[in-house]
Formats: C-alpha cells, structure tokens, sequence
C-alpha cells in the first residue's frame, strides 16, 4: 500500500508529515506541534527528537500514527482532558473524561497535590478500567506496575498523539524505575 502525500502551503497542529532524515535519506514520520507556512515544528514518531525547519522539508501524509498490536485498552480512550498547570504542585492537575467503546462513562481527575488520580462514575466501569490497564502493563513487561490507569492516561494524552506506542511507553517507564531503584 502506498503511502499518499501532498506538499502544503500550510501545515496546522496536529497534521501527520513525512520528511527525509538529512543523514540516513530515508523517510521519517512525525506530528506538527507548531503549524504555520513558514517554519514549522515537528515531533518525530516515537516522541523523543523535535525538529523545525522550512514547510517545503515536509509533505503531508496519510500515514497513521504507530500502534499496538490489540489489547484490552483499545477499547477505552480520553475526551475533554484539560490540564491546570498553574494549580499543580507536584503532579498534574487535569480533569477528563473516560470513554469506554466511545461512551462517556467515567470522569478522571487530579487535583495536583501529588496524590494519585480520582475516578468517578459506576463501580463496575471503574473496576474494568483498572483489570484492563493492569492487563495492559502486564502484556508490555510491568505485572506490578502501581496504577496503571494513571499510566496509561498519562501516555493516552501527552505519548500517543506523539507516535509513542503503548509498549514503548511501558518499557521506558520500566527502565526508568528500575534505574531509580537500583541507586
């Protein structure tokens, strides 16, 4: 399947572009952060290099952000997060609501205190988000992550739209504490 393009005179937030790496001259892939028709900013797939330059470097695509492979998350997602940065102390204060197969079904939110997120709504929904994120971390090599729903909202929202895959996130989360505890 061929991957369609088309070069702009305008790229906005949010639009998926394809670039040539100057040193490898293979495509990349990545996600507008700054639009504009000018110079434009770009994060590459996998979240970790940021890059600007010319409009003319990039092409829009159709290509879709990397993925999982199925899991018991697909099913859940993120609406409505807005994030009080002014108001947090230690963690990020946000309020957003959780969809389960596209239905509002759960509300999440931190007050930025440094504590752990609130879920409200039915009991049920609340426990399956849970099981399904302790699942999630489970099949990426985590079983005993702590709070695995705060994890995964926190990729859902500020990872994924990034090309930042569920897996990817997990093992670099992992790597992380296992770094901090072994000190």
């Amino acid at each position: 399947m061929a991957i369609k393009t088309a070069f702009v005179t305008k790229l906005k937030k949010g639009d998926r572009v394809t670039f040539i790496d100057p040193q490898t001259k293979a495509p990349e892939y990545g996600v507008v952060i700054k639009g504009g028709s000018k110079n434009i900013r770009v994060i590459k797939d996998g979240g970790k290099i940021e890059l600007s330059g010319n409009i003319r470097a990039f092409a829009r695509t159709n290509k879709p952000l990397p993925k999982d492979k199925p899991n018991s998350m697909d099913k859940w997602s993120v609406s409505g997060y807005k994030s009080f940065e002014e108001m947090s102390d230690e963690t990020t204060c946000f309020h957003a609501v959780i969809r389960l197969n596209g239905v509002a079904v759960l509300t999440a939110e931190n007050r930025g205190e440094g504590g752990c997120n609130f879920y409200h709504g039915k009991r049920e929904y609340q426990e399956q988000f849970v099981k399904d994120a302790k699942e999630w971390v489970k099949k990426f090599g985590y079983p005993d992550m702590i709070e695995p729903e705060d994890t995964w909202i926190e990729w859902y929202v500020n990872y994924r739209p990034y090309g930042v895959t569920g897996e990817q996130h997990i093992k670099e989360y992992k790597k992380e504490m296992d770094e901090l505890c072994s000190r």
